[in-house]
C-alpha cells in the first residue's frame, strides 16, 4: 500500500508524510525522547538557550516540523534535478523512516539541524554541473557546509565532499575554489571573531582545535548495539540498491550518474565524522539517512514486482516499531 501510493506526486502522499512524521515524534516523547546536551559549538548552544526558554513540548515541535520540512525539502530538491529517473514522494518516505529508525535519532540534537542544512547545500552543489555561473552556488555550499560545523565539529569532515563535488562536476578553475575556500573560512572567522571581542577566544580554541575532535579512534563500543537487526537490515536494501543501479547505471542521464557518484561517496565521509565525534550516542549516525534514503528510493522505485516492494518496506516499518516498542 505505502511504495503504490507513495509513488506518484499526488497530494495524498504529502499529507501522509506530515502524518507519519506526527506520529514518530509523538511515540518518541512517550517512549525515549531526550535533549543532547550542549557540544560548545556557538550555534547548537544558543539552540539550546532558546529551547531552556520555551515549554518542554517546544522541542517536540520543533523536533516534528525540521523532520517533516527535510523530508519533503529532500525529495524537492532530488525531483528538481532529476537525480532518479522518475518523480515521486519516495524520497521522502525513505528518508522519514532512515531519520527516525532508531530511539536516538529522534531526539534534539546537533545533527537534526545539520541535516536540514546538508539538504540546502545538496541543491547547491548539484547545481554546480555545466552550470555557467558557478561562483555562487560553490561559495553558497562552502558556506553551508562551514555553518553545519558550528551546529556539530565532527561535521567539519563533509569539508571533503565540497572537494569531491568540485572535482566530479566541474573542470578545475582556481576561481572557484578560491571561492569555495572563502566560504569554508569565513563563518569560523566570524565565530573566533565574536569569541576575541567578548574575549573566551582560548576557550572557543581549545573546544575546536584541542578537544573538539576525537583523535584516538575507539571501535569497541560500536559492537555492543542493540538496533543491530535493523541496522544489518537497512544495510541489505543499500546492497540490493547498489546491485539494481549497478544493473541500470548507464541508463540514467549523465548529471544523475555524477550525484550518485557523489551520495556513494558521502556515505563513508558520514561514517569517518562518526569515527571522530567525541559523542557516544547513536545519533551521530543520523546524517546517513540522506545518501541512503536516495538509494533506498532507487530500489523501491526501480522494482517490478509491487508486492515484493510493500513486503520490504514493512519489514523496515516493522524494524522501526521493534526498536521503539520492543527494546
Amino acid at each position: 500500500m505505502f511504495i503504490r501510493i507513495f509513488r506518484t506526486t499526488r497530494l495524498l502522499p504529502l499529507i501522509l508524510l506530515v502524518v507519519i512524521s506526527a506520529i514518530m515524534w509523538i511515540v518518541s516523547k512517550s517512549v525515549s525522547y531526550d535533549v543532547v546536551e550542549a557540544n560548545g559549538m556557538p550555534l547548537y548552544d544558543l539552540l539550546l538557550m532558546l529551547l531552556g526558554l520555551l515549554p518542554d513540548w517546544a522541542g517536540i515541535v520543533l523536533g516534528f516540523l525540521l523532520l517533516s520540512s527535510q523530508a519533503i525539502h529532500l525529495n524537492l530538491v532530488l525531483n528538481k534535478h532529476e537525480v532518479l529517473f522518475r518523480q515521486s514522494w519516495l524520497p521522502a518516505l525513505m528518508y522519514l523512516v532512515l531519520a527516525g529508525l532508531l530511539p536516538p535519532f529522534l531526539w534534539i540534537h546537533p545533527l537534526l539541524f545539520v541535516n536540514s542544512i546538508l539538504i540546502f547545500v545538496f541543491d547547491k552543489i548539484f547545481s554546480l554541473y555545466k552550470n555557467p555561473a558557478p561562483l555562487a552556488p560553490a561559495f553558497d555550499s562552502a558556506f553551508l557546509l562551514s555553518l553545519a560545523a558550528l551546529f556539530y565539529l565532527p561535521a567539519i569532515v563533509l569539508f571533503l565532499l565540497y572537494f569531491m563535488c568540485m572535482i566530479i562536476l566541474r573542470p578545475f578553475s582556481w576561481r572557484e575554489w578560491t571561492v569555495g575556500l572563502m566560504g569554508l573560512f569565513l563563518p569560523f572567522f566570524f565565530a573566533f571573531l565574536y569569541y576575541f571581542l567578548n574575549d573566551e577566544l582560548m576557550p572557543f580554541y581549545e573546544r575546536v582545535f584541542v578537544s573538539g575532535i576525537k583523535r584516538q579512534i575507539d571501535l569497541s563500543h560500536f559492537f555492543n548495539v542493540k538496533y543491530t537487526l535493523s541496522i544489518i537490515f537497512v544495510g541489505i536494501l543499500f546492497v540490493l540498491s547498489l546491485l539494481r543501479l549497478q544493473t541500470n547505471y548507464f541508463k540514467n542521464v549523465t548529471k544523475a550518474r555524477l550525484i550518485q557518484q557523489l551520495l556513494v561517496i558521502m556515505i563513508p565521509l558520514c561514517l569517518l565524522s562518526v569515527l571522530v565525534s567525541r559523542d557516544e550516542l547513536l545519533f551521530r549516525f543520523s546524517s546517513l539517512a540522506l545518501p541512503l534514503s536516495v538509494y533506498l528510493t532507487y530500489y523501491f522505485l526501480s522494482g517490478k514486482k509491487i508486492w515484493i516492494m510493500e513486503l520490504m518496506f514493512l519489514l523496515l516499518l516493522g524494524s522501526w516499531a521493534y526498536n521503539y516498542f520492543f527494546i
